[in-house]
């Protein structure tokens, strides 16, 4: 009797069990499916993240960043407002100011958000552009970002009466001529610079950069557009002979450093070879 009492109690010992078992799981399976993602900020203030890094600061910045790519993948998943991009930013700087790829990431993350950015974000953005240029004032990519930014993401969102806009514009459009000087930014860049020139009136700007660019631009369609454009503004033979002196230029180069670019080449060759009209005289 007492052995099938022991049996008894053991069965039912165990259907407890699984029944406890199978509440349990849907009672958590009920409680995720309640929960929604949170957007929280765990880091501290950036001024303390120095003295919390005992020295290790470019360690605590390349942690920082990952967390930080993992919180614009979380906030782009669940549709979130990225709200805390300038706070993980401002805390690598801190930690690394020559981190150079944080102020390209502010610039793009900032930005362009799964819910859209209000001008707000935007010119937060430019301003950490403005400090990576200001930091790396070489780097195209980064002059690139900034102008580009203020041009085409910061002016379409300002009304047309802003007091701001012409000096926005002129400062964007410093900037794209900064990258054009240094390589980077699309074919086009050097007419859209142009344009913007002509548009705020400084018509030899214009000209001087049209003229810097040409021996930098490989695009033989921008080439034959910039001549254009030179000839409507000095005339037919003044652009001819810039052309021309262009050419004899970029063959001396090609003889005698066909590997070095263009730009370099002009500081390392004779001074009197590289004067428009004038001939070797032997």
């Amino acid at each position: 009797m007492k052995a099938w009492v022991r049996i008894v109690a053991l069965v039912m010992t165990l259907g407890v069990v699984a029944g406890v078992w199978s509440l349990r799981g849907r009672a958590m399976d009920r409680y995720l499916g309640t929960q929604t993602y949170e957007d929280i900020y765990y880091l501290p203030p950036p001024e303390w993240l120095g003295a919390m890094s005992l020295g290790h600061r470019h360690a605590l910045a390349d942690l920082i960043w990952l967390r930080a790519l993992i919180y614009f993948g979380d906030e782009f998943a669940n549709r979130g407002a990225v709200k805390h991009v300038f706070n993980y930013g401002e805390s690598m700087l801190a930690l690394d100011p020559d981190f150079r790829r944080v102020y390209r990431w502010v610039g793009v993350a900032g930005v362009y958000t799964p819910t859209g950015s209000p001008r707000e974000f935007i010119e937060r953005s430019i301003d950490v552009l403005r400090r990576g240029v200001d930091r790396f004032p070489n780097d195209g990519e980064l002059a690139w970002d900034a102008g580009a930014t203020i041009t085409y993401e910061l002016l379409p969102n300002l009304p047309q009466d802003d007091p701001t806009r012409e000096r926005l514009e002129a400062e964007g459009n410093d900037y794209m001529m900064a990258a054009a000087r240094l390589g980077e930014g699309p074919a086009w860049l050097v007419l859209t610079n142009a344009s913007s020139l002509r548009k705020l009136g400084e018509t030899d700007r214009e000209l001087r950069h049209l003229e810097e660019m040409y021996a930098v631009v490989r695009d033989p369609k921008v080439k034959a557009q910039i001549e254009l454009r030179l000839s409507q503004l000095r005339d037919q033979a003044y652009a001819e002979a810039f052309r021309s002196a262009n050419e004899e230029f970029e063959l001396r180069r090609l003889e005698a450093f066909p590997y070095m670019p263009s730009t370099l080449y002009f500081f390392v060759a004779d001074p009197i070879e590289n004067t428009v009209g004038l001939q070797d005289p032997s």
